[in-house]
């Protein structure tokens, strides 16, 4: 498994990111990235939207997940919404884009959160892991609520094989 810090992003993480978003764009969406240095640090760490990185051993970012609140007018409940997810190639196949998720899924549930909500892309790896926990619709919207939710947020900090295994079934989903 690739042993990673999972926090919230600084100041100090932002050229990290810059490139992290230029490879993100131009892998997923065969497009150059078009935010700023600048714009990512008045915006994401915590004003508009919040991003979490992976810190590896070496002190280089392998990964995002930024995310916003959101509200359920449907159930009336508040919970969050992924922008996006990424893992570098390097540090694929280790877990990371599950320890981000965790990682989040416990920051929302902190704030009075239950669920967290979000997209896949066609080419993305993201599918796989959304739906081995979440509802995912036919038009790619994921979703994690109920008692899966609620484990996702325990499971933050865990090992990456404790992680693993107590990923919660769908089916927790329905469960309040």
């Amino acid at each position: 498994m690739f042993a990673a810090l999972i926090r919230p992003a600084t100041a100090a993480d932002i050229p990290q990111l810059v490139s992290r978003f230029e490879s993100y764009m131009g892998e997923t969406y065969d497009a150059p990235w078009r935010g700023s240095a600048e714009a990512l640090e008045r915006d994401a760490l915590g004003q508009r939207c919040t991003l979490y990185v992976a810190v590896n051993r070496d002190a280089r970012v392998c990964g995002f997940l930024g995310w916003t609140p959101s509200y359920d007018l449907h159930h009336c409940l508040p919970g969050a919404e992924v922008a996006d997810l990424y893992v570098g190639p390097e540090a694929r196949g280790g877990g990371l884009a599950l320890a981000l998720s965790c990682h989040v899924a416990e920051a929302v549930a902190r704030s009075g959160g239950r669920y967290l909500k979000g997209g896949a892309v066609e080419r993305g790896t993201g599918r796989r892991l959304y739906r081995k926990l979440a509802v995912c619709w036919p038009d790619g919207d994921c979703y994690v609520g109920g008692r899966s939710f609620r484990r996702m947020a325990e499971l933050a900090g865990q090992p990456m094989r404790a992680m693993v295994r107590g990923l919660p079934p769908i089916a927790w989903n329905y469960e309040a």
